[in-house]
């Protein structure tokens, strides 16, 4: 609060006791009063004014300044009215209450909308689990009968299994850290459970899934593990160069306490205007557009669940060349659960 903004807005007010103080010397010059008397109540009159504003002004001050400077601290800026102190002016007292009202009222809807927010996630998470059961059964009818049932039948029904997971792992996303079990893990036992997934979908679209040098521990969640490399490997086949020799590679490398895990194709790429966006929530692109109905959610959820585990997502690609995903685990066995 400045004190130059503080008196333009008093101006009225001193304005007015200006004029009164004129006035004043006018009758005392006319009543002919001594000199001394009237120099006297000159400086009480104009010491009493300074003392008022300044007074007025420092209890001002201090509570807006207080105010922005605890909005300035803040992140969530609505919870500034638990660090403040009821002010001592009339006006102040107005403004406080004000904010007070405004911020119950504010709390009270977000509790209500996320309440309703929980209420969905639950029940989205119950029809998951439902929608697996026929799925699942689904998936052992076409493994029953391959003779009977075409195989692009058995290929749709894999693709709502994995669709189902997504919407499974989105939900739980948010709360994710709280189901989460720190480890040593084994890469390559994760990658062969994927593989092993995706074995019919690699088998069908001839891809060449060369795996090497993942024998090595990193300390992550096994089951969020799984569920990005399943995505990221998901894209690199979804996305592969129709005509050409397809490949995926997997191997890891190692910079001091450092271990990358890096899975790359050889498939279309991502343009380079595209490529910083790659993560964005719902964020397609052209690939998803021309190549393939895509809902932009996975990477956005791989990218998601690496920040919470405290790994690094890096995505490189050159157009019609390939890309490569390389996630980087630290060395930390803070984590490590101890059986």
């Amino acid at each position: 609060m400045r004190i130059w903004e503080y008196i333009k807005d008093k101006a009225g007010i001193l304005i007015g006791y200006l004029l009164f103080i004129a006035v004043m010397l006018i009758a005392f010059r006319a009543m002919r009063t001594p000199g001394e008397l009237t120099v006297i109540f000159l400086v009480l009159t104009v010491l009493l004014l300074v003392t008022v504003i300044l007074t007025d002004y420092i209890k001002r001050r201090h509570f807006y300044n207080s105010l922005y400077a605890h909005m300035e601290q803040l992140d969530q800026k609505y919870l500034v009215m638990d660090t403040l102190e009821e002010p001592g002016f009339y006006e102040g007292k107005l403004v406080y209450e004000a904010l007070y009202e405004i911020n119950k009222s504010m709390t009270e809807h977000v509790k209500e909308y996320r309440q309703s927010v929980d209420d969905f996630k639950d029940f989205i998470e119950i029809w998951v689990h439902e929608i697996k059961l026929p799925i699942a059964s689904l998936v052992l009818m076409c493994h029953n009968n391959q003779d009977k049932i075409p195989k692009k039948y058995e290929d749709q029904v894999n693709r709502l299994d994995t669709y189902a997971d997504q919407v499974l792992y989105y939900v739980r996303a948010e709360h994710a850290s709280k189901d989460y079990r720190f480890d040593s893990v084994r890469i390559k036992s994760v990658v062969n459970k994927v593989a092993l997934k995706n074995k019919d979908m690699l088998l069908e679209s001839d891809i060449c899934l060369d795996v090497h040098d993942v024998d090595v521990s990193v300390t992550t969640d096994a089951k969020w593990l799984e569920f990005m490399i399943n995505q990221i490997m998901s894209n690199s086949i979804k996305y592969m160069k129709p005509d050409e020799d397809r490949q995926i590679r997997i191997w890891t490398t190692k910079a001091g306490d450092d271990i990358t895990l890096h899975i790359r194709d050889n498939g279309i790429g991502i343009s380079e205007v595209d490529l910083p966006r790659v993560c964005e929530k719902s964020f397609t692109g052209e690939n998803g557009r021309r190549f393939a109905k895509s809902t932009g959610m996975g990477l956005y959820i791989v990218k998601g669940l690496c920040d919470q585990l405290g790994h690094h997502l890096t995505i490189t690609s050159k157009e019609n060349i390939g890309t490569d995903v390389a996630v980087t685990f630290g060395g930390n066995d803070y984590y490590l659960v101890d059986e």
